[in-house]
C-alpha cells in the first residue's frame, strides 16, 4: 500500500479523473501485453498483417501510458512530477541493490 502524507485524505474523483484512471489502467495492461509478445515471439518479430516490430509496439504503448500519466498529473489530485521523480529515483536505488541491471543514474 502506498501512502503519501502530503496527499489529501479524501480526493474527490470526478468523471474526468475517473476516466483518466480507467484509461491509465487499460494502458498498463496493454504495455504488459506488448512486453509479453516480445518474450513469446521475439522483440524484433513483426506480427503478420502488422507493420511494426514487437519492441516498437512496446514503445507505442509506453508512449500511450506516459500520455495518461501526464494527464493525471495535470488534474492536480496528488500525483505530481516531483513525486514521480522521487519514486523513480527510489526505484533506481532498489534496482541497484536488488538487480543485476547496470544503472548509471
Amino acid at each position: 500500500m502506498c501512502y503519501n502524507e502530503n496527499m489529501p485524505e479524501t480526493t474527490i474523483m470526478n468523471e474526468d479523473t475517473r476516466e483518466i484512471l480507467l484509461i491509465l489502467q487499460e494502458e498498463c495492461a496493454e504495455v504488459t501485453q506488448a512486453i509479453s509478445k516480445c518474450f513469446r515471439f521475439g522483440a524484433d518479430q513483426i506480427k503478420p498483417g502488422k507493420e511494426n516490430t514487437n519492441i516498437h509496439c512496446v514503445q507505442e504503448e509506453l508512449g500511450d501510458l506516459l500520455a495518461m500519466i501526464e494527464l493525471l498529473v495535470d488534474k492536480n489530485i496528488g500525483v505530481t512530477n516531483d513525486g514521480l521523480t522521487r519514486a523513480k529515483t527510489d526505484k533506481f536505488l532498489k534496482l541497484k541493490q536488488w538487480s543485476n541491471i547496470v544503472i548509471n543514474k
